[in-house]
């Protein structure tokens, strides 16, 4: 728990050092999207106590502390999500976390990760390294999204998206992004740019 939250707070203090590195630590360590994740964390953490009767305690606190959080800044962290180190939220209200991540995740306001309504999917997203997701988009059902992708604003994603790639518009176009490394990441993008 402790290692991915310093590299979480490590991702908030870059982002407010810009506004001078004077008390750049302590603006971070308050910033809404760090309350969340560390809260987020900390629930992951209970579950890891054993025997399970003692972890009782801590789960009592994460819920009193859930739920006011939760209401206070419109960020809700799936306990059952497994994302990785450095998740990075920049603005809260209207924030619905439901996937597995790699590491570097980023998310800005209003928007949704999770399962596909009515029962039309069995299982969330799996993002990659490195994604960054703008604001009021949605990724929804049983999909992977490659590392480095780069998800705009306002962009319903419902398929399986390469890695570095740049995904805009309600319909879903694809586009390789400019500094994406050669292999065979750029193989499968030139395969996909020549379907037709």
């Amino acid at each position: 728990m402790f290692e991915n939250l310093k590299k979480d707070l490590r991702r908030y203090h870059h982002a407010e050092g810009a506004g001078g590195r004077r008390g750049a630590w302590a603006r971070a360590c308050v910033s809404y999207g760090f309350l969340a994740v560390a809260l987020y964390r900390y629930g992951r953490w209970t579950r890891t106590i054993r025997p399970r009767w003692l972890a009782l305690p801590f789960r009592i606190a994460y819920v009193l502390l859930k739920i006011p959080l939760e209401l206070l800044l419109g960020i809700d962290i799936s306990l059952n999500a497994d994302i990785g180190p450095g998740l990075y939220i920049g603005h809260f209200g209207g924030i619905f976390l439901h996937c597995d991540a790699g590491s570097n995740l980023s998310v800005t306001q209003d928007v949704t990760i999770g399962y596909k309504g009515g029962g039309k999917s069995d299982r969330w997203p799996s993002l990659g390294s490195g994604v960054y997701i703008g604001a009021g988009a949605k990724v929804i059902g049983n999909i992977r999204v490659g590392d480095g992708v780069v998800i705009g604003a306002n962009t319903v994603v419902t398929k399986d998206v390469p890695p570095y790639m740049r995904v805009v518009g309600a319909a879903v176009r694809m586009s390789p992004l400019a500094d994406a490394p050669a292999g065979p990441a750029a193989a499968r993008n030139a395969a996909t740019r020549s379907s037709p």
